[in-house]
């Protein structure tokens, strides 16, 4: 969402307009304390273009509140089935009652290990020759973030981390060639 206030003639809009909001959660079967939030940064970004994009005039603002309130709701719903929301853990600690968990199976074959081990490595000098914003990066790619999750979470722009990232790739080629 932009930072820039809406202004008085949106902020009118947006209010006389706000059933809006409660029809699409309740049409779509949600949940008002759980998806509310999600969905009205759509409907406030659709009151923004509506009012500033002339030629969105032609259609019924709720056709265009309605779709970019499905778009938040599609992008919430890609982002919890990432993998960094769905991880999968196993405890060694616990019996397992089912067959498929044999002690071969759960423990990494020597091929793995062997793998995990030159990546680490690998890493370990990569942070010899970057930043550790540049490493911080790295990690969170690597769990699965996507470009805006991070430049969220680093509190910069998707374009320095693309940059960051590229520097990176440089040091890390030089790393594999030498």
């Amino acid at each position: 969402m932009c930072e820039i206030p809406l202004t008085l003639e949106q902020k009118l809009f947006a209010a006389q307009n706000h059933d809006l909001v409660y029809k699409f959660l309740q049409e779509h079967h949600l949940s008002i304390n759980d998806y509310y939030d999600i969905v009205i940064f759509g409907y406030l970004r659709a009151v923004r273009r509506y009012l500033d994009e002339g030629n969105l005039h032609h259609y019924r603002f709720a056709t265009i509140a309605w779709n970019c309130m499905k778009v938040d709701l599609i992008n919430h719903s890609k982002s919890q089935n990432r993998q960094k929301h769905n991880t999968e853990t196993v405890s060694l600690q616990n019996e397992f009652i089912e067959e498929d968990f044999s002690l071969e199976k759960v423990i990494a074959t020597s091929n793995d290990l062997m793998s995990q081990l030159e990546i680490e490595l690998i890493l370990h000098d990569l942070a010899k020759r970057v930043s550790q914003q540049q490493m911080d990066i790295v990690r969170m790619r690597s769990s699965g973030y996507n470009l805006q999750d991070i430049a969220n979470r680093q509190n910069t722009s998707i374009k320095r981390i693309r940059r960051l990232l590229e520097e990176v790739r440089s040091v890390l080629l030089e790393i594999c060639y030498e």
